[in-house]
């Protein structure tokens, strides 16, 4: 019995050796470039858009997908007292809000002016409207900000950030306010291990 579990593969192995082996080919020639030139998970013979962002989620044809999110943007400039002016240094701040309005096109800038509860209610609105003109004259003017996308709305001192008759109170409140909002098109970025939401 142990001679036959023996001889049982040898004659297995005898009965296919009177059949023709095929070989294939040493090279097989390839249709399509199937390579991943920009690691966005599409192959080159698919590639509609080269040089994806990194990360980015890709559609079937390699484009990166994009979303709408909604932004905003918070510009605080403080004004001496009685003044509508701006100083030197508040072009800095509108040098950031104008490089925001540029690179968000879709955005649009509502400029808030506000006086403190010194004086007049009356005075106190056609200042803060004065105020909130300066800054989007500034916009326009200076960082060539479209008046289409800017608008000024005085408050006078009827919108306290603090409600009290102080000297910290009354120089916190002559301000103005930039509030940007708008709906903008970014690049959706695929989900990793590192992404938080």
């Amino acid at each position: 019995m142990n001679k036959l579990v023996l001889l049982l593969p040898i004659l297995l192995l005898a009965g296919c050796a009177n059949q023709e082996i095929a070989t294939m080919q040493d090279v097989s020639p390839q249709a399509n470039d199937l390579r991943d030139l920009d690691y966005d998970g599409v192959i080159k013979a698919r590639e509609l858009c080269g040089e994806t962002l990194s990360g980015a989620a890709v559609n079937n044809d390699g484009c990166a997908k994009d979303k709408t999110v909604k932004q905003s943007f918070r510009l605080d400039v403080k004004f001496p007292n009685d003044s509508a002016k701006l100083i030197p240094s508040n072009y800095a701040k509108l040098e950031q809000l104008a490089a925001f309005l540029e690179e968000q096109d879709g955005a649009v800038a509502t400029i808030e002016g506000h006086a403190s509860k010194v004086g007049n209610p009356t005075y106190n609105l056609r200042l803060s409207q004065r105020r909130a003109d300066a800054v989007a004259t500034a916009l326009i003017e200076d960082f060539d900000i479209p008046a289409s996308r800017v608008e000024a709305v005085g408050y006078g001192d009827t919108v306290p950030l603090i409600d009290e008759d102080s000297e910290l109170a009354h120089e916190t409140n002559r301000r103005v306010m930039a509030s940007l909002s708008g709906e903008f098109s970014v690049t959706d970025m695929r989900w990793t291990i590192f992404t938080s939401e």
